[in-house]
Parts: structure tokens; C-alpha cells; sequence
């Protein structure tokens, strides 16, 4: 049994999908889920949408430009709409009215699985003139808690359900799904964070004891630093699940950070291979033992500091850092960089707006807080003294951090 998951970008466009086609048919008569992204930039149209329609905004446009997008996809693979498709754009605009008086978080998730749903029906439909296929819903089997845009995943009900659901359909035909999304106990709608894509396959492969998980992406394998930044970015051939977590947790974007857990419970490996050259071997991810590693270099735009300061002139001592790390958890933020001293405390974080503001209303009263956004964050992994002259050079300093493996560097 084999996990693929194709992103995004691998299905942008009528070309894409028939080459996912021609992927998938390749494969043989193995037993196989293949796992399918929103496509191209849907997920960004989505979110545009749910701002829109949750400020009380006109958001026609938008929704037009949607429509139009699928169709021509649609249209240029089947010469038609599939029913299916049209069941879920129906959806989507009834969903839409009234959303001003939802939630935030619970907006977005209302309206963005649909990206998923909707790319998923187009492509089982033309999959299903090549062979045999079945579209199924991720959201019957992937049970999550109700931490609407980020939901956390139960994996007693889930690991239950995709056996007792899914696994027969596998048994059967190769089976067309979707990334990111799942549901919860009430049924609604519930997302696994952007790029979550790769962790519903890890999810599955876990469940159904796959033999692997191959991720189809537009690079060759996993590079040390974003080509677009960094023009001789070199490949890894192979790397262990330990290199990878540690690589995402700095923010590589490579594989979604919860991924590596559930695979390497039982050890299933994990190939990174490109789409647009099938014949390339890629990147394995399949063991622990660790070598030494050629450096790899994360950037990280789009960063928020916030400085926590104590009012009373006392310490920033450990109850008041249990305090601060306590919300945080609360509000599901994750550090990326942080340093305290006697009187303050700072951490940098993603700088995401509906999140700083619940940070100033929960910490305001215990402490004076300051923000400064947007930065961008830098980490070497496995330095060397030649890798810190592939910095920006003309970098103003905010904070760094220096490990004997690690450095870490916050700028503006």
C-alpha cells in the first residue's frame, strides 16, 4: 500500500492534472490513496473569500474569479462539469451568506475545505476515464478537536474509522481524497493548518500501516535552502526523520512540521520526488541514524516580535514565564526564537493579526507589551564558518542565538 500526496501547484492547471494522471496510472495495481491539495493559489482565493464575506464585504468578484478558475480546468479535461463539482460550488455559496455572524476561525473553516473538495471531484473525474477510482471524503474518517484552523487530531477515532471506512474502498480501487481537511464530533468542517496536506497523508499511512509516502513536489528532492533564495542549493539524498523534524520546526518548508511523527512510529518512509521529473530518484527520509550534515539555511518572513515586561520591577521570574507560555499554548502559537532577561521576556513568532490581538488581551494586565513586526527570521543548521557569508549582508540586528550546531538570527 502506497500514500501519494500531490500539492497545489502539481494541479494548477488541466496540464497538471493529467500529469498526476499518467503518475498515478504508472504506478500499477498496488493499492494506493492519492491525497490532493487545493489547486494552485485556491487556498489564497478562499481566504480572500472568507474576509470578504465575514466583514459583510461584496465578495462576487472573488467568487467569479473562483468559479471561472475550475471551470476552465474542468472544462478543458471533461469538455463538462462535474456533478460533483457543482454539488460543492452550490455549497460554497450558501455557506458564504451569513458568515459575518461566525466566529473568525470557525469562518475559515466553513469556507476554505472547499478548495480541497472541489479540486478533488475534477480530478477523480477525469482519473476515472484511465482507471479505476473512487472520490472519497477525508472528512468521514480524520476526527480532530474543535481548534477550528489549526485542529488537533484524534487518533483513537480516526485510526478506528479509516479502517473500518476507508480501507475496504482502498482494497477496492485506488481512492482519490483531500489534504488538510477533517471534521469534528459535530460534524463541521475542521483544517490541520496551511500545508496540511502532508500530514493528512502521514495520518493515513499510520492508519493503514502503508509501506510508504511518497510527496510529489515541484523540486527535486529536499534542497538546504529555497532556490529562490539561495541559487546553489544543494539536494539530500537521503535523511533521517530527526534531520527533517528539526529542519521544519526552524521552518523549512519542505514538509509540514507534524508529519514526521506518525511515520516514523512505524517507520514507513518518506520520499520527496518531483512531479515535473519523474524519473528523478528524490530525497528518502526513512531512518534515525544521523551523519554529519551539509548546512542547511531556513528564511523566515512575515515575523512578529513580542516583549513582555514585568510592571512591578520584579523578575521575569519562572511563574510569570508559566503565565506567558501557558497562553500561548492556549492560543496554539508556537516560538520560533526567544530570550528572556531580568525584567523582560521576548519571543518571536509568525505574525498573524486575529493572534496578537488575542495576546494583547490576555496578557495586558500582567504585563507592558511592545511589538515590532515584520521581520524576518534566518537559521543555519548544521553551520559552518563559510555559511554565515550567505546572510543578508545588509541586515539591521534585533536578536540572535548561537548553539554548537544552531544560529539563529532575527532582523529587519
Amino acid at each position: 500500500m502506497q500514500i501519494f500526496k500531490f500539492g497545489g501547484a502539481s494541479v494548477k492547471d488541466a496540464t497538471g492534472v493529467k500529469n498526476l494522471a499518467e503518475i498515478v496510472t504508472g504506478f500499477g495495481s498496488q493499492k494506493l490513496v492519492v491525497i490532493v491539495s487545493a489547486m494552485g493559489k485556491t487556498t489564497n482565493k478562499l481566504e480572500e473569500l472568507v474576509k470578504q464575506a465575514h466583514k459583510g464585504e461584496d465578495y462576487n468578484e472573488t467568487l467569479s474569479e473562483l468559479k471561472q478558475y475550475h471551470h476552465k480546468i474542468a472544462r478543458d479535461l471533461l469538455g463538462e462539469l462535474p456533478e460533483k463539482y457543482m454539488k460543492f460550488e452550490e455549497q460554497l455559496q450558501t455557506t458564504l451568506v451569513g458568515l459575518n455572524e461566525c466566529d473568525d476561525m470557525l469562518a475559515y473553516d466553513k469556507v476554505v475545505p472547499f478548495g480541497e473538495l472541489m479540486s478533488t471531484s475534477i480530478i477523480e473525474a477525469y482519473l476515472a476515464k484511465k482507471t479505476t477510482c473512487q472520490w472519497f471524503d477525508a472528512r468521514s474518517v480524520i476526527r480532530t478537536d474543535q481548534y477550528f484552523t489549526e485542529a488537533n487530531v484524534d487518533w483513537v477515532v480516526t485510526e478506528k474509522q479509516v479502517n473500518t471506512i476507508l480501507k475496504p474502498v482502498v482494497e477496492a480501487s485506488i481512492v482519490v481524497t483531500q489534504g488538510f481537511i477533517g471534521s469534528d464530533v459535530e460534524g463541521n468542517s475542521t483544517t490541520l493548518g496551511r500545508e496540511g496536506s502532508d500530514y493528512t497523508g502521514a495520518i493515513l499511512a499510520y492508519c493503514l500501516n502503508a509501506d510508504g509516502f511518497t510527496v510529489w513536489k515541484d523540486v527535486p528532492g529536499i534542497l538546504n535552502a529555497d532556490p529562490r533564495i539561495l541559487a546553489e542549493a544543494e539536494q539530500y539524498e537521503q535523511l533521517s526523520y530527526r534531520e527533517v523534524t528539526e529542519m521544519t520546526y526552524y521552518g523549512a518548508q519542505v514538509i509540514h512540521p507534524k508529519t514526521l511523527k506518525p511515520i516514523a512510529q512505524k517507520s514507513i518512509p518518506l520520499i520527496v520526488r518531483s512531479f515535473l521529473d519523474r524519473n528523478r530518484i528524490g530525497t528518502t527520509i526513512a531512518t534515525d541514524n544521523t551523519t554529519k550534515m551539509i548546512p542547511c539555511f531556513v528564511f523566515k518572513g512575515n515575523q512578529l516580535l513580542v516583549t513582555a515586561q514585568v510592571k512591578d520591577h520584579s523578575f521575569m521570574d519562572e511563574k510569570k514565564l508559566g503565565l506567558i507560555l501557558q497562553v500561548l499554548d492556549l492560543l496554539n502559537i508556537k516560538i520560533n526564537l526567544m530570550q528572556n532577561s531580568a525584567l523582560t521576556f521576548s519571543f518571536c513568532i509568525d505574525n498573524k493579526e486575529f493572534k496578537s490581538k488575542r495576546i494583547k488581551e490576555l496578557l495586558n494586565r500582567d504585563f507592558i507589551l511592545s511589538f515590532e513586526s515584520p521581520l524576518n527570521l534566518a537559521t543555519i543548521k548544521n553551520y559552518t564558518p563559510d555559511s554565515f557569508n550567505k546572510l543578508p549582508w545588509n541586515r539591521t540586528v534585533i536578536m540572535e542565538q548561537k548553539t554548537s550546531n544552531n544560529y539563529q538570527v532575527l532582523y529587519r
